[in-house]
């Protein structure tokens, strides 16, 4: 979730397999599969988002600016996975964005993949982790601006009708952290 700074990845799956990764975990039967290694239960569901944003990443930037959005959350796979639609109301342009979540009961974690209309061919590394109590924190390899990065996101249920997200890079393989962006999310009124 990098972002429009978007960095040199290594080759990953191609936009086309994980479409059709997606569609076909969206058709499989809901089996009545356990919920295991903690749930995005609570952002299912409709949001308004204010993404609030570092100008400037890893620059030392105390600069932020803010813009609206909106989130969609369906679950798949009777909670074992749920896929999302992002619209960006970003300053530089409008877009969307979706993210799917997936958990691995093997291995107990969750692995969250981006997906950017920006950069319709590129498929960001999967941040992997999982759930600490209510707090999901998840971490991958990356790059920014031509240097290798360790990237950290985490989801958290603040409320009832309140959750948050927040994505943090580190270029001292995680000694220290800057988080750069941050979306609050507010439950949408039900029509």
């Amino acid at each position: 979730m990098i972002d429009a700074d978007k960095p040199t990845r290594p080759n990953g799956p191609s936009r086309r397999a994980v479409t059709v990764a997606t569609l076909a975990l969206m058709a499989a039967p809901q089996s009545g599969l356990a919920q295991a290694g903690g749930s995005f239960d609570f952002l299912h569901g409709r949001w308004s988002v204010i993404h609030r944003k570092l100008r400037a990443r890893l620059a030392g930037s105390r600069d932020w600016f803010e813009f609206p959005g909106t989130l969609e959350v369906e679950p798949i796979l009777s909670g074992l996975g749920n896929v999302d639609r992002n619209v960006l109301h970003d300053p530089a342009g409008r877009y969307e964005a979706t993210s799917l979540r997936l958990f691995d009961r093997e291995a107990g974690r969750w692995s969250i993949y981006w997906l950017d209309a920006r950069s319709p061919t590129t498929v960001d590394p999967p941040v992997v982790g999982g759930f600490s109590g209510r707090k999901g924190t998840f971490f991958s390899d990356d790059s920014f601006a031509g240097r290798p990065i360790r990237v950290r996101t985490t989801y958290e249920p603040l409320g009832a009708d309140t959750a948050e997200w927040t994505q943090a890079f580190s270029a001292d393989a995680g000694a220290t952290w800057e988080t750069n962006w941050v979306m609050s999310f507010h439950r949408a009124a039900r029509s």
